[in-house]
């Protein structure tokens, strides 16, 4: 077997060792089921507003952000659609959220959350990459609203 052939061979089974790890990542990330926390708790709120992100409900998504009009901030739901991008159907990774340290101070709250994004990163690129994200909360009556981050931005 000549050299040319004998690496034509392993460039195919590296890249298809790439494309089942793919899909596998895929598949696994997204069928999982997870318990939901008390609507009325600030983990609950940064939860639901990360699975509706997820099932690109951007509606309810933004039912759970607190938008300050006075700070001169996009205040309405057809501003954030043009600042987020959406539609974000294509190009969009597959991505995690898990929860971690929760702060709660009164009518505030800090959550620290941990954003796992897979993309095909190519033969030598990262496939995975893993960021922590502090998401501020607000009470407001009986209900918690994100003050922070607005911006979706590890969906792309």
């Amino acid at each position: 077997m000549n050299s040319s052939r004998r690496w034509l061979i392993i460039f195919t089974i590296v890249i298809s060792v790439l494309v089942i790890a793919t899909v596998s990542l895929v598949l696994f990330t997204k069928g999982s089921k997870v318990a939901l926390l008390p609507e009325d708790s600030p983990e609950g709120t940064v939860q639901r507003y990360l699975i509706a992100i997820q099932n690109n409900d951007y509606q309810k998504a933004f039912s759970y952000l607190s938008l300050d009009a006075t700070s001169g901030k996009i205040t309405s739901y057809n501003d954030w659609i043009l600042t987020i991008g959406a539609p974000l159907s294509s190009g969009q990774s597959v991505w995690k959220a898990t929860l971690g340290k929760i702060i709660q101070n009164g009518n505030n709250s800090n959550i620290e959350v941990t954003i796992d994004t897979f993309r095909t990163g190519g033969l030598f690129g990262d496939s995975q990459n893993s960021q922590t994200i502090n998401f501020l909360l607000i009470k407001t009556d009986n209900s918690w609203f994100i003050t922070s981050p607005t911006f979706i931005y590890w969906i792309y």
